[in-house]
């Protein structure tokens, strides 16, 4: 009996690291994490720099000052860089979907010219009129996309 029940607390124990490993690891992934401040306000480095080199009070208000000034600065620049930056990459975005849309309509009228010279004219034109009926009947569905004029 103590066997079982020796047998039973392992389990239980083993059960519970696993569980709580996996927590920690969802919180990470998740970012439940709080978000990063900077550890030094204006004030503290300028304290600090006061204490290293021994500045008059002056000196520190002056010094104090200018690492706000720096410090609105460098947030205005991260800001800056942060919006150009999620520019940048919509625009690349953008401009990679009109290159492969360009690509396909440029493929699919190769194909188009291929498929009339071997099925011909008149067969060409009945696919295509096919084509635009399945189209126009995908287009009536939610999800999909609307037909294209050719």
């Amino acid at each position: 009996m103590k066997k079982y029940g020796m047998w039973a607390i392992v389990a239980f124990f083993m059960m519970s690291l696993s569980i709580s490993a996996q927590n920690s690891n969802q919180r990470r992934r998740e970012g439940n994490q709080p978000p990063r401040e900077m550890r030094m306000t204006a004030k503290d480095r300028a304290e600090r720099m006061a204490k290293q080199l021994q500045l008059t009070p002056e000196q520190t208000a002056q010094v104090e000052e200018l690492f706000k000034k720096q410090d609105e600065k460098r947030a205005e620049q991260m800001k800056k860089f942060r919006e150009e930056r999620q520019q940048m990459q919509q625009q690349d975005r953008e401009k990679q979907r009109e290159e492969m849309r360009a690509l396909m309509e440029q493929n699919m009228k190769e194909q188009d010219a291929e498929l009339e010279k071997i099925i011909g004219k008149e067969k060409m034109e009945q696919w295509k009129t096919y084509r635009q009926e399945q189209m126009k009947k995908r287009g009536s569905r939610a999800n999909a996309p609307a037909p294209r004029e050719r």
